[in-house]
């Protein structure tokens, strides 16, 4: 058995997972190449074309869902909307931008399951459903985000974003809004975005892969 063929039957247990990252990390790459992030993200820049404006509407819709939930079926009164901002009074107001939306996320979910192993009729359906799954994911994550805003930061984040920041604590005015939006990205940009960003779109694709794709290959090998 020559190097080729060894290495073939070492990876053959796990060649589903190392087909899901090789998308992954091509998307992220590809993604790279032709989206330009600026003003902190708040523009979508794709090969030189300003797309911000197109997405408007999606974060717009984004925002309102999220007032919606807190203030009329959750009963918040004083949580208010002024456009794409959302804020509890007088807490740190939180900017619905583009990449609050989850737009990158389809399209990476969409890219990974149209190149990965299985039926297209299958595909038909479960893209759908997993992007429907992954946007009500979103909306609790920014719901979620929304409530860690509403009464400052703990006293025990001081600490730990001294250490992971190297911020420095000396109970001015400036640097309490500083730790109060380092505390917003800990979460929102950091642990949320990545067990949303990684973990459910890992589950989306496990759920397809084990459920999904291998009964239609050991049937489809039935058959032959």
């Amino acid at each position: 058995m020559g190097i080729v063929d060894s290495l073939k039957e070492r990876i053959k247990p796990i060649k589903g997972i190392v087909l899901f990252l090789f998308l992954f990390i091509l998307f992220e790459l590809i993604w790279k190449i032709i989206v330009r992030p600026v003003g902190d993200e708040e523009q979508l820049i794709v090969l030189g074309f300003n797309l911000t404006h197109f997405l408007y509407p999606v974060c717009k819709l984004d925002a309102n869902i999220v007032y919606w939930i807190i203030h009329d079926l959750l009963g918040y009164d004083n949580f208010n909307i002024d456009d794409l901002l959302i804020y509890f009074d007088n807490a740190l107001a939180m900017k619905i931008i583009w990449s609050c939306t989850s737009v990158k996320q389809y399209i990476m979910f969409t890219f990974i399951m149209a190149f990965y192993y299985g039926p297209w009729k299958k595909k038909l359906v479960f893209i759908p459903v997993s992007l429907l799954i992954l946007s009500t994911v979103n909306i609790l994550r920014l719901v979620i985000s929304a409530f860690l805003l509403k009464d400052g930061f703990p006293d025990w984040f001081i600490s730990v974003n001294e250490i992971l920041n190297g911020a420095k604590w000396d109970e001015s005015g400036a640097t309490y809004w500083q730790f109060y939006r380092d505390w917003y990205r800990f979460f929102h940009d950091g642990f949320f975005k990545w067990v949303y960003y990684d973990g459910f779109m890992f589950l989306l694709w496990l759920y397809w892969h084990e459920k999904i794709n291998i009964p239609y290959q050991r049937l489809k090998l039935r058959q032959n």
